[in-house]
């Protein structure tokens, strides 16, 4: 998505993309969710889990909760420049059904560990 930009709408010009990424919301929220993706890319093979340890592998990658919701916020702005909301709601429902089914499990596992330990 971010090569499509730089070398469609700016030809690979870095200054051009350094200059435009602050001017637009939009391009600077899609810009944090790349470069914060970048450390899960990095250690995403066993090898790393590994060096890390698993507990800090976890929390580092729990930086994908953040990256969804600064995907959707890039989304939305993009859209609202044309005032085309309706796929945007569809992909926040899909996140919310997602994370709301996560909550969910985690809860149960919580109580079922409770019920086990009281």
């Amino acid at each position: 998505h971010f090569l499509c930009y730089a070398w469609l709408d700016m030809g690979f010009d870095v200054a051009d993309i350094v200059r435009d990424i602050p001017k637009r919301p939009f391009v600077l929220v899609g810009t944090l969710a790349l470069l914060l993706m970048l450390p899960l890319a990095a250690t995403s093979f066993n090898r790393a889990i590994k060096a890390l340890s698993a507990a800090r592998w976890r929390r580092l990658h729990q930086l994908v909760y953040a990256i969804v919701l600064l995907g959707l916020l890039h989304f939305f702005w993009m859209r609202s420049a044309k005032n085309n909301f309706g796929e945007v709601a569809v992909y926040a429902a899909v996140v919310a059904l997602l994370l709301g089914w996560r909550l969910w499990k985690l809860r149960r596992a919580r109580a079922a560990t409770a019920a086990i330990t009281s």
